[in-house]
């Protein structure tokens, strides 16, 4: 990372020569997100006889293994690129570079809004500004993410450019997608997650029928990690929705379930309770169902979607944290997390077990 300033600032000159005296300040990495290589910047510079400056946030391509199989950069910059059309407060697009001789990895760079982030680790429900917000502003920034939730489903999505999307999109595609990643995550982890072939395979047998035409079963926009940790907050309004990596076409449902599996996650999943303030589930999909046009059809089906998801994505995390030396090699984050409690509580109420699908 040493060399990665000048040759970063050697690149936006090339790029900007109508900046005078372009100077970088130092990158440095922010606490949060394992995915991206994402470093954070400032910038001053003088133009038109005026002194500017721009704070950034560069996102690499990570050089080794991510969360998720197949991770590419660049396909976030272009469904950013295509959300910059909307209303949605999505960071603006700076620059971005395919050619990986650059920086070591194709790139992109976006401006950084100033905001928080209700925090995640530790958890919003224990502590930290958004735990410390009066009940009403907490309901506030929840039904202010939970409205972008809903705005994302009623995009046009074809008229935005987004049909690149559609080869991966739907059900079917993504059981196989995450069917694939389970596998190469245990490959990468030297060990088998029993519960999440049992989860899969109820997840196979009992899937909605996507033959349907109705307006429930259509494709949307969907997010992909819609979570109150993805947005974005100043002054008690949403000011950016953050991270499209997972972004697809998917049921409109999918993104409501994530939301609402995702903060049980982080308390009941922890034996936590729940923030005072927040709406309550009946509450939240009510709104969602009105802000977005769509009933929450199959909503049970796709939060056990979501938790089998989230139990992956645990998997992949406790690994990395494990290369990193953040964890110790004997850690069981890999079993016992937020995602894998509420996926072993399906488990439990619906009656798969690790066996499941060998007698079903």
């Amino acid at each position: 990372m040493s060399e990665l300033a000048p040759r970063l600032l050697s690149w936006l000159r090339a790029a900007h020569p109508q900046r005078q005296e372009l100077e970088l300040g130092a990158l440095f990495a922010p606490g949060a997100g394992y995915s991206n290589v994402t470093m954070l910047g400032h910038l001053r510079w003088r133009e038109r006889g005026e002194d500017c400056e721009q704070q950034f946030v560069l996102r690499l391509q990570p050089a080794g293994d991510a969360i998720y199989p197949g991770h590419d950069v660049l396909r976030q910059c272009r469904v950013m690129q295509a959300l910059a059309a909307t209303s949605l407060p999505v960071p603006r697009l700076l620059g971005v570079e395919h050619d990986a001789s650059v920086l070591g990895s194709p790139f992109y760079l976006m401006e950084r809004i100033e905001g928080e982030v209700p925090n995640e680790n530790p958890l919003y429900h224990l502590e930290g500004w958004f735990h410390e917000l009066p009940e009403a502003l907490r309901r506030r920034h929840w039904v202010a993410g939970l409205e972008a939730v809903a705005c994302m489903a009623r995009l046009d999505w074809r008229a935005l450019g987004l049909d690149f999307l559609a080869e991966e999109a739907g059900l079917a595609r993504q059981l196989d997608y995450y069917h694939h990643a389970i596998l190469w995550a245990e490959s990468l982890a030297g060990r088998s997650y029993p519960l999440l072939h049992a989860a899969e395979r109820w997840l196979r047998i009992n899937q909605p029928d996507l033959a349907q035409t109705s307006q429930e079963e259509r494709l949307v926009f969907s997010w992909g990690d819609a979570k109150l940790g993805n947005c974005l907050f100043r002054n008690g309004e949403l000011v950016g929705v953050l991270d499209f990596e997972q972004a697809t076409l998917a049921n409109p449902v999918d993104d409501l379930a994530w939301w609402l599996m995702l903060d049980d996650s982080l308390s009941r999943g922890y034996g936590v309770p729940r923030l005072a303030g927040l709406p309550s589930r009946a509450e939240s999909i009510a709104i969602w169902e009105r802000a977005s046009g769509f009933r929450a059809t199959h909503l049970d089906y796709y939060e056990v979607y979501a938790a089998w998801r989230m139990a992956f994505v645990m998997v992949r995390i406790a690994h990395m944290f494990k290369q990193r030396g953040w964890i110790g090699a004997d850690s069981d984050m890999d079993e016992r997390n937020g995602g894998a409690t509420l996926l072993a509580a399906h488990a439990e109420r619906l009656g798969f077990d690790v066996d499941f699908g060998a007698r079903a």
